[in-house]
């Protein structure tokens, strides 16, 4: 099958790959040469059970490198029992290359399920969105080949095909029209409130209420609130913060103030 270069030329954000590309390799570095050692990389865990500090990070950049390397780009769904198999292995191979505990099996396999969707969806809009009338849609992107040659020209068509199925289309509405329905879109980077819980942590001593990481994770640069309904939700937490000190509120478990301000 024939494509055209013209097509590949047009392909987007180029250098992305190219910084993924580094990353994991950087990553795999520091865990094969700790294998080579016979040892693990240890990993500390906040109060939360959430892993923390640079070794934390290392631990879900690794995580994020299995994903990509060991979970095809064409599974639909990773909460599907016929793929206990692979996750066992995923999980295999981080207890190997890191000091991590039984209880973290569940986190960690989540956290692999979203690192694979999100690669998944990184390679619909960098390589197919934009070029679903071109012939070479079909075949595989010489950055994909280059970065991920795990991935063979046969998991690619199975990608392309269900990507421009019906039933993805139907699947990818809905999403759009939950989204839509979201008055409130997070701020952060990509390790989310995790690491943004931890630096509060690391500057005050304590760990944050849900509602004051929730209002961190909407503010701009400039540390201001700019989408309206995020301002009325600031004000009604404040209003149910006073009520709370004043005992006339009472918070308890996920029926917070948070919960409360943005029902």
């Amino acid at each position: 099958m024939e494509h055209s270069k013209k097509g590949r030329a047009r392909r987007k954000n180029p250098s992305d790959s190219n910084v993924e590309g580094k990353r994991r390799a950087t990553i795999m570095k520091r865990v094969h040469m700790a294998r080579k050692r016979g040892e693990r990389i240890p990993v500390t865990f906040d109060e939360k059970g959430q892993p923390e500090g640079r070794h934390g990070d290392e631990l879900m950049s690794w995580i994020g490198v299995l994903a990509r390397e060991h979970i095809p780009i064409w599974i639909q769904d990773w909460r599907s029992r016929d793929l206990d198999r692979l996750k066992e292995i995923i999980w295999k191979e981080t207890i190997t290359s890191f000091t991590v505990d039984e209880s973290f099996r569940t986190a960690c396999i989540k956290s692999c399920g979203e690192a694979a969707r999100n690669f998944r969806h990184d390679l619909y809009k960098t390589f197919v969105e934009g070029f679903l009338k071109e012939e070479s849609v079909w075949t595989r992107p010489q950055k994909v080949i280059d970065n991920y040659p795990n991935i063979e020209e046969d998991d690619w068509v199975k990608f392309v095909q269900y990507r421009t199925s019906s039933q993805f289309q139907q699947l990818s509405d809905r999403g759009s029209e939950i989204r839509t329905n979201n008055k409130y879109s997070s701020r952060g980077g990509r390790d989310g409130y995790r690491k943004l819980d931890q630096e509060k942590f690391n500057k005050i001593g304590k760990w944050e209420i849900r509602d004051g990481l929730w209002l961190e994770q909407q503010m701009g640069l400039d540390r201001e609130l700019k989408d309206p309904a995020c301002k009325k939700a600031s004000e009604l937490i404040m209003e149910y913060n006073t009520h709370e000190s004043q005992g006339t509120f009472e918070s308890v478990g996920t029926n917070d103030v948070l919960s409360h301000a943005l029902s």
